[in-house]
C-alpha cells in the first residue's frame, strides 16, 4: 500500500483509483492574484505552450514559488498530510493550434513501486475544450511501469492517437485543483480562443519519498540520480545530465515499447472496470471472472446430469455432417430444437441460476464431440449478444454431462482475453472475418484446459478466447451450453451485410430470446450466401465493421502478459496424435513400436464449439496441417520453455 497523501479518505480512494482527482481549492480571485506575477514577468505572452520550469533563472522561479505558496499553503496543509513540496511554476497556453500539448506522462521522480509523485494543477481562468482544458485517461497510471524522463521514450510511443481518442476532457473553474499522479496519461487540446490559458503547477511527494531523476545516455544505459527536494526549482537543461544531484547508479535499461493491441487492451480493461454491472452473487467469483474472463462453479447434481444425459440418448441425434462434432441447434426440425431448449431450461437453469444476480437465459443447445475426431476446435470468440458489453455481461455456461479432460476435449481458455478487443462479433461464419483467423493456431498452444467433473459449470465471457483439443477417447463428450446475461440487458444481433463488397458493414437487429429458436449459424450462412437478410426483427441501423490489426507475436506477448503459459502436455498430445515428434520431425513407425493411436484420416472442416460461435469452414488440413501444428509448437516451445 502506497502512503496516503489526502486527509480525506474518499478523495484518496478516488485518486488511487483514477490517478487524478478534481476538487475545490482556492478562490478564482486568489488564482487571478497569483497570475499577476506571471504577467509582471512577461510583458509579451510567450507563443505556443510555455512552461516557466525551463527558465534558467532560479531566482525568478523561487520568487514564483513564494508567491504561489503564500496562497496555496493553508489549503495544502488543510487537505494533505505527510508530504513534501517540490516547488511551483506557471504553464501558459497561448491562442493557436501550436499550443496543443500531446499525450504524455510526467517524469518518474520517486520509487513508484512504493510511492507516487503528484502535481496540483490550478487554472487561473475557467477551462473548456475550446481553450485547452486538461484531457486524461482515468486509471492510466496503472498501465505501464517503465521509467520516464526527458531522454527516454514513452512506453506507448507510436500509439498516441489511440490514447488521445480514449481521453476525457475535464473542464474546470478558476481556482479548482486537478491533482494528478505523475504516471497518469494526460494531454490538452490547443487553445482556440483569443486569450491565453494560464495555470499553476505545484509539486508534492510523500515525506518518506526520496526524490530521483533518470537520464538515459543513449547506449542502453540509464543514470539514476539522487536529487534535492528543490531540484525542479534548479533544473532547466532538459535532455542533458542534471547539474544538481548525485549519481547513485548506472543501470542497463531500455523502455519496452508496447504494441497497439496491448495499449488498446489496457484502455478497454479500464473502461469496462468502471462501467461493469456485476452479474455474480459472490463478490469473489465476480472478481476472479473480471480478471480472467471465466469461472468454474458447481451446477448440476447427479440426478440432473442423469436426466439430461438420458434425454440426449433418447433423442438419438446423429452427426449428420460427419464432422465428429455436432450441436442440437443445427437440427433441421426446429420444433425439436425448441423441445431440447425447453428441457435444458427446465432441468438445468434453476440449478445454474443460483450463482447469478437478476439474469436471463437466451440460448441453449447440446454440444457433442464424437470419439476420435481429428478436428480441433480453433481458438475463437463467440458472437455479440448484448448491446453494451462494457456494461452487461454476455456469458456462456458450459456444462459437461461426462467428466472432461485433455483426452476427450475439455474446453480451454485464454485468461484475460475478454478485455483484449472492443470489437463486436457478427454472424454468419465463416463469411465474417475474425481478428483471430490468421493467428488461431499461434494462440492454441496457450490454451489453459479446464478439466471438469460432470455437472460442473464453466462460465466464460463471450469475448474470451476459447477452443478445445480433439476427443481421442473411446466415448462421446456430451455437454450443453446456455447463454446468460443480466435481465435488463438489451439483446441484439449483428449480421454481416451481404451486399457489403469489402465486408465492412453490418446490420444491427433488436432481438429477443426466441430469435435463436429460428436462426442459427447454418441458416444465417445460407441466407448470407443467397443475399438475404433477417426478417421479423427490427433493423436498428447499419454499422461500420472493422477488425483490430496486430501480428501473431504482438498477440502472443499480450497473452503472456496476462499470465497465460505454453501448454506443453496438450501440444505433446497433438503432436503424438498426428504422428509427429515435438522437434517437428515425422515419427519413424518402422524403427519404433509406437503406442496404438487413432487412425489419422484427412480431417474434415473445423466446426464450432457451440451454435453461436465463430466458425471456419476451411478444412483443418488447409489451416492446421500436422506440419504446421508442430512447427508452431516447436517455435513457441523454443521461445517459451
Amino acid at each position: 500500500m502506497k502512503p496516503a497523501i489526502f486527509r480525506d479518505k474518499a478523495l484518496q480512494e478516488k485518486f488511487d483509483r483514477d490517478g487524478y482527482v478534481v476538487f475545490d481549492f482556492i478562490s478564482g480571485d486568489d488564482a487571478r492574484h497569483i497570475a499577476e506575477k506571471f504577467y509582471a514577468l512577461h510583458k509579451e505572452i510567450p507563443g505556443g505552450f510555455y512552461s516557466e520550469a525551463f527558465n534558467p533563472d532560479s531566482t525568478t522561479k523561487d520568487d514564483i514559488y513564494r508567491a504561489t505558496d503564500a496562497i496555496f499553503d493553508p489549503k495544502v496543509e488543510e487537505l494533505f498530510t505527510g508530504f513534501k513540496k517540490l516547488g511551483s511554476t506557471f504553464l501558459c497556453k497561448a491562442p493557436g493550434e501550436n499550443s496543443k500539448v500531446g499525450v504524455h506522462q510526467d517524469w518518474t521522480v520517486v520509487d513508484e513501486t512504493k510511492q507516487y509523485s503528484a502535481t496540483i494543477w490550478v487554472p487561473t481562468v475557467d477551462t473548456t475544450e475550446e481553450n485547452g482544458a486538461l484531457r486524461v485517461i482515468p486509471g492510466s497510471h496503472k498501465f505501464f511501469d517503465a521509467y520516464r524522463s526527458p531522454t527516454m521514450p514513452f512506453a506507448f510511443h507510436g500509439n498516441e492517437d489511440a490514447l488521445w481518442d480514449a481521453m476525457i476532457t475535464v473542464p474546470m473553474k478558476a481556482g479548482q485543483a486537478f491533482l494528478l499522479n505523475h504516471a497518469v496519461i494526460h494531454a490538452s487540446s490547443p487553445n482556440l480562443t483569443k486569450t491565453e490559458r494560464l495555470s499553476i503547477a505545484y509539486g508534492l511527494i510523500p515525506e518518506s519519498a526520496e526524490l530521483l531523476f533518470y537520464h538515459a545516455t543513449g547506449d542502453g544505459k540509464v543514470e539514476k540520480y539522487n536529487v534535492p527536494d528543490n531540484f525542479f526549482q534548479r533544473y532547466y537543461n532538459v535532455g542533458q545530465r542534471p547539474l544538481v544531484g548525485e549519481l547513485a547508479e548506472v543501470i542497463d535499461y531500455q523502455v519496452r515499447i508496447e504494441s497497439r493491441i496491448s495499449i488498446e487492451a489496457k484502455i478497454n480493461n479500464e473502461e469496462q472496470t468502471r462501467m461493469r454491472v456485476p452479474i455474480f452473487k459472490d463478490d469473489s467469483v465476480q472478481a476472479f471472472f473480471d480478471q480472467n474472463g471465466y469461472a468454474l462453479l458447481p451446477a448440476l447434481g447427479p440426478q440432473e446430469v442423469k436426466t439430461l444425459l438420458d434425454f440426449y440418448n433418447d433423442l438419438e441425434l446423429k452427426d449428420e455432417k460427419g464432422f465428429g462434432f455436432h450441436i442440437s441447434m443445427d437440427q433441421k426440425d426446429k420444433s425439436l430444437v425448441g423441445t431440447i431448449l425447453d428441457k435444458l431450461m427446465e432441468v438445468a437453469l434453476p440449478k445454474m441460476s443460483v450463482h447469478f444476480r437478476d439474469s436471463k437465459a437466451f440460448v441453449g443447445s447440446y454440444v457433442i464431440k464424437e470419439p476420435n475426431p481429428t478436428s480441433v476446435v480453433p481458438v475463437h470468440q463467440d458472437w455479440s449478444f448484448v448491446e453494451d458489453e462494457r456494461r452487461h455481461s454476455s456469458l456462456t455456461c458450459w456444462v459437461p454431462l461426462v467428466d472432461v479432460d485433455l483426452n476427450n476435449g475439455a474446453l480451454g481458455v485464454i485468461k484475460g482475453s475478454h478485455r483484449f478487443f472492443k470489437n463486436f462479433r457478427p454472424s454468419p461464419s465463416p463469411q465474417v472475418p475474425s481478428p483471430l483467423s490468421e493467428h488461431m493456431f499461434s494462440i492454441f498452444p496457450y490454451l489453459e484446459l479446464v478439466p471438469m467433473k460432470a455437472g460442473q459449470m464453466l462460465v466464460f465471457d463471450n469475448r474470451t478466447f476459447h477452443g478445445s483439443p480433439p476427443n481421442s477417447s473411446n466415448g462421446k463428450r456430451v455437454a450443453f451450453g446456455i447463454g446468460m446475461t443480466q435481465r435488463d440487458a438489451k439483446l441484439v444481433h449483428y449480421y454481416l451485410d451481404p451486399k457489403a463488397e469489402n465486408k465492412d458493414r453490418v446490420f444491427k437487429y433488436a432481438i429477443e430470446e426466441n430469435f435463436f429458436r429460428k436462426y442459427e449459424n447454418s441458416r444465417l450462412a445460407q441466407m448470407y450466401d443467397n443475399g438475404e437478410v433477417i426478417e421479423g426483427y427490427e433493423l436498428e441501423g447499419t454499422i461500420p465493421f472493422t477488425l483490430p490489426k496486430f501480428t501473431a507475436d504482438e498477440l502472443i506477448d499480450l497473452i503472456k502478459d496476462h499470465g497465460n503459459t505454453f501448454n506443453v502436455p496438450m501440444c505433446e498430445k497433438l503432436a503424438k496424435l498426428f504422428n509427429y515428434n515435438m522437434d517437428g520431425s515425422t515419427k519413424d513407425t518402422k524403427a519404433a513400436a509406437p503406442e496404438p493411436e487413432p487412425e489419422v484420416t484427412q480431417p474434415e472442416p473445423v466446426v464450432e464449439e457451440k451454435p453461436w460461435v465463430w466458425v471456419d469452414d476451411r478444412s483443418f488440413i488447409e489451416k492446421y496441417s500436422p506440419v504446421n501444428i508442430v512447427r508452431e509448437i516447436k517455435k513457441r516451445l523454443t521461445a517459451d520453455v
